[in-house]
């Protein structure tokens, strides 16, 4: 987020965002038409939709040129039909100048839609390159992964008989994922085992976890928390089951956790801020055309959690578009109090539409959204009411810098490996052979890297106070909520 990207891995896992190693996601809201993809107009009505701006003066130059290029220029393999149309549509989308109107080809197409609908066919693991070797992150629950045993820190040798040295983790979804019902044979070496050995799985229809949660208790306190990852298909329906499940205790409040939430679907950020807000505006958009402009309203029949009930919403700069929807309009309403760091402010929504001939398709702004008080937050984003920036952000330049070289060693890695049981004379120990290494850190950042890489062979906890300054301080808000609680507003006016 704020620096050294190679590092995000770490900070990922501190956050949460187990699902996230090995999916390529896009800050985005999308306007679900038959399903997340936009209709087609009928060929009479987009000839009709063509004003009167030059099209016919203009549109043969195009014809001209495919024809010059194909004929005339000097590498055949160059001018193939396919690819001078997908450079003419990847023109054409660039000049609006608008970085979230992009063309996808049908490879990229399938992945975008895989990730928006939530399930696929595969084996149910989290992948990444560690140390050179195809590693498990973790196995989800309940899938053909969970259920062979597979470990986090597994290494994957070989898929079907085939090496997995130099593979992308791209390639090896590709691998991993195929038709539920169809088998597939991993070789893993695993930690304490000398000999690799094969295991055979068969796939099976995969659900993302977009939603994570858990009962925070402290010793005055019982809060909810519920971490969510994006906001796809199944993310309404699985946050109101842990929604409902986490108010089954008596809780002192409720925190929602979006930091690096990168948006999804609008239909359901909107079914998810419901479950808060009883009536008035939840967002609305304007478009040019009346199709796009919609205003999205709170109903009383789908309120979960009583209005007077503390709320906290977390946010970072990685928090975006859908995720901003839902930020902004429970802090215009006064319903929850928002805490972290300012928002990323991607305030446009955008259809897609696929094309018939081979699947590729062109994902588009149509709109932009309004905060229930009318505030368009493109490129401005969304102030917390609580500002707290995370630690690792606030480290000095040296230390950031000591963090990106030994992220590129097995220095922690054998430090670990040699000392089984640590305590806090160990640790001392390892921070002074760092910093005659070279390496200046201070002693938090030496437990938080010792604890990180710890993690690579275990599950991911939903959540950790240790290190999570920003989650102690909404806890604190929780705890101190009549200081910080705001009137409650409702909109029912667009501006």
């Amino acid at each position: 987020m704020n620096f050294f990207k190679k590092y995000s891995l770490l900070i990922t896992f501190l956050l949460g965002l187990s699902t996230g190693i090995a999916i390529i996601i896009f800050n985005r809201v999308l306007i679900p038409n038959n399903l997340i993809f936009a209709q087609a107009q009928p060929e009479n009505e987009v000839s009709q939709n063509i004003d009167d701006d030059n099209y016919f003066k203009y549109f043969p130059m195009f014809s001209e040129a495919y024809k010059i290029l194909k004929r005339e220029f000097y590498d055949a393999n160059k001018v193939k039909a396919r690819n001078l149309i997908y450079g003419a549509i990847k023109g054409m989308l660039e000049s609006v100048e608008d970085p979230y109107t992009t063309f996808m080809d049908p490879e990229t197409s399938k992945g975008f839609s895989t990730e928006m609908s939530g399930t696929f066919g595969g084996l149910g693991i989290t992948i990444d390159i560690r140390d050179g070797y195809l590693t498990v992150v973790t196995p989800l629950e309940d899938t053909p992964a969970w259920k062979a045993g597979i470990k986090p820190g597994d290494r994957i040798l070989e898929i079907d008989g085939v090496s997995t040295k130099n593979i992308t983790t791209k390639e090896a979804i590709e691998k991993l994922r195929g038709n539920p019902g169809t088998k597939v044979t991993l070789k893993i070496e695993r930690e304490g085992i000398k000999t690799p050995f094969n295991v055979t799985l068969i796939r099976e229809q995969i659900k993302l976890q977009t939603v994570k949660s858990d009962i925070i208790s402290t010793d005055s306190l019982k809060v909810g928390y519920i971490k969510v990852l994006e906001f796809s298909m199944p993310t309404a329906d699985d946050f109101r089951k842990n929604l409902e499940r986490i108010m089954n205790n008596k809780l002192n409040g409720i925190i929602i956790d979006l930091r690096n939430n990168p948006g999804g679907l609008l239909s359901t950020v909107v079914n998810i801020v419901d479950f808060f807000q009883n009536e008035g505006l939840i967002v609305y958009t304007k478009g040019r055309t009346e199709e796009n402009n919609s205003q999205y309203i709170a109903s009383k029949e789908t309120t979960i959690v009583p209005l007077d009930l503390p709320l906290v919403v977390l946010v970072n700069k990685g928090s975006a578009s859908a995720s901003e929807i839902f930020t902004g309009a429970l802090k215009d309403t006064g319903r929850a109090v928002i805490v972290g760091t300012k928002t990323f402010g991607k305030g446009s929504v955008q259809k897609t539409y696929i094309f018939s001939t081979d699947g590729s398709l062109i994902k588009y702004t149509v709109a932009r959204y309004f905060t229930p008080s009318g505030i368009c937050i493109d490129k401005e984003g969304i102030s917390p009411d609580v500002s707290e920036e995370m630690w690792l952000d606030k480290l000095s330049e040296p230390e950031k810098k000591s963090l990106l070289e030994l992220q590129n060693t097995n220095i922690i890695r054998d430090f670990i490996e040699k000392n089984k049981k640590l305590d806090e004379s160990d640790i001392k120990e390892f921070k002074k052979f760092l910093y005659e290494k070279g390496y200046v850190l201070g002693d938090n950042t030496v437990k938080y890297i010792i604890w990180m890489k710890k993690l690579e062979k275990t599950i991911p906890p939903v959540y950790n106070l240790e290190f999570d300054n920003q989650l102690t301080k909404a806890i604190e808000v929780i705890k101190d909520y009549q200081k910080y609680r705001k009137k409650y507003k409702v909109y029912f006016e667009t501006k």
